[in-house]
């Protein structure tokens, strides 16, 4: 049987929280260049499209630029999923501790949505 461990201060428990709000932020500033990421190639994966679909010629390069769409739009939306998660996470810590919910919101911005694409 492992010995008793000692309760954790008050001073502990904000550090470690400040530390977790800290990789929290990091993680979201990361997740959300991404998505600017997954948007820029999503939107330079359908102008390549469209220029191949002006060709009346059926093409291979249309069906493998379609799938490569489709698979950036697949994966810009998985991101997306991860970064919502994350973004209550640092709340629910504080919870768990029994801090004060921040009144401020997130510190971290939020990446906003590009010419209509997911995020």
């Amino acid at each position: 049987m492992p010995p008793p461990t000692s309760p954790l201060s008050l001073e502990a428990i904000a550090s470690r929280l400040a530390a977790l709000d800290a990789g929290q932020a990091a993680m979201n500033g990361a997740l959300g260049l991404m998505l600017d990421t997954l948007h820029v190639q999503t939107t330079l994966l359908r102008k390549l499209g469209e220029f191949a679909t002006a060709d009346s010629a059926p093409s291979p390069l249309l069906k493998t630029l379609q799938g490569l769409t489709a698979a950036i739009m697949e994966l810009d939306a998985s991101v997306g999923d991860v970064e919502r998660k994350f973004d209550g996470l640092a709340q629910l810590l504080r919870s768990a501790f029994g801090e004060p919910p921040d009144q401020n919101g997130p510190e971290w911005p939020q990446s906003p949505g590009m010419d209509g694409e997911g995020g």
